[in-house]
């Protein structure tokens, strides 16, 4: 059973009897599994093409919106600004805290059906909102610290919570703009990644876009969700990195951890679990080999750089950071003329190419 407040999962078997990867998918503020699932499936014919996966698709719970006079949506986590994430952080800590405690139970759960290497065959998905909450919870780890990586991580129109803190741990000077290497994706030990704060807006006035009718994610409206409010409980491309870059290096203070332990160690402690550090300094050997699994999992992040709601700029921070302060594998592709969402015939399939690189799932061709 979830979580109280947090409803099942929508849960799509495989067409193929054999099942070989799970892809556990987030849906944005303000949506349901039962809106983005079905609609992200049928998009690109996601079941048919890829037959041995498992797709699992959670809900956010209910929470009362700051940013919206305290009337209650689905989100992962609370927002104070959409423009300025870093805003009032303190109200994303709960959210953020229950939302990967979900997620990485649905995580345990899926390795123990899938078995062998069965952490490898998993796929983090997040839009907006819940690519957010899908990044943090990745890069937070687990409570186990010698757990293995995912197989991958995907982000559309999505940015990286706390990113301005974490910047200021990594102690990166300069980043590359926005406007460098934007399109580029020649496969690189660590590529860069973009993912900003894209979650939909609701406002009075305008808050009414569908799915199907605007290419955003579906939403209701405040009349309405002032009405469900009443049953409500009010508590309940890539870019080239230095071959010489070293995300471990140690402080020149010789009894600190490297940068990079701090920057995991901040942002486990936000979402309280146990700390690398004490892991990390038992002896002078281990601190060499010391290994952080999810830096391992590859990343695919994907925006529009006509997004309204959350800056592709935004998404160009988050994966300069992952891949310049973290060292990862990024693969960052903008998409002209695009707005806050997907679209199906260039970033779904660069997505499944990502996917087939990286863990070895193959799409079959779409029907005719």
């Amino acid at each position: 059973m979830p979580p109280k407040g947090y409803p099942a999962p929508l849960i799509v078997q495989p067409l193929h009897e054999k099942h070989t990867h799970t892809i556990i998918a987030l849906h944005g503020r303000g949506s349901n599994a039962g809106r983005f699932g079905p609609t992200l499936l049928e998009a690109a014919d996601l079941q048919v093409r890829l037959p041995t996966v498992k797709f699992v698709f959670p809900t956010a719970s209910k929470r009362r919106s700051t940013a919206l006079k305290r009337i209650p949506i689905n989100q992962w986590y609370d927002n104070y600004s959409l423009v300025d994430p870093g805003e009032r952080t303190d109200l994303q800590i709960e959210g953020l805290q229950e939302t990967s405690d979900i997620i990485r139970g649905l995580i345990h759960k899926e390795a123990e059906v899938l078995g062998d290497k069965a952490y490898g065959k998993i796929i983090l998905l997040g839009l907006s909102q819940g690519c957010a909450a899908g990044s943090f919870t990745l890069l937070g780890g687990f409570s186990d610290t010698k757990r293995e990586a995912i197989g991958a991580f995907v982000g559309m129109s999505g940015w990286l919570p706390f990113e301005n803190e974490l910047q200021q741990i990594v102690q990166i000077d300069q980043l590359p703009t926005s406007s460098e290497n934007a399109n580029s994706n020649a496969p690189q030990q660590a590529k860069l990644n973009s993912s900003d704060d894209s979650e939909d807006l609701i406002s009075a006035d305008d808050e009414s876009s569908t799915e199907s009718d605007s290419g955003e994610e579906d939403l209701v409206s405040v009349s309405e969700l002032e009405t469900e409010s009443e049953n409500e409980d009010p508590f309940g491309q890539s870019l080239d990195v230095n071959d010489d870059f070293n995300p471990f290096e140690e402080d020149e203070e010789q009894d600190k951890p490297p940068l990079v332990i701090q920057t995991i160690d901040h942002i486990r402690g936000i979402l309280g679990l146990p700390l690398l550090e004490p892991a990390w300094r038992p002896s002078t050997d281990s601190k060499s080999s010391f290994v952080i699994p999810q830096l391992r999992t590859p990343v695919f992040m994907g925006h529009g750089t006509e997004d309204p709601k959350v800056s592709v700029l935004l998404g160009k921070k988050m994966s300069d950071f992952l891949s310049t302060g973290l060292g990862m594998d990024v693969t960052w592709k903008s998409y002209d003329g695009l707005g806050h969402w997907y679209r199906v015939e260039d970033e779904l399939e660069d997505i499944l190419d990502f996917l087939q690189r990286h863990v070895g799932l193959t799409a079959l061709p779409r029907p005719s």
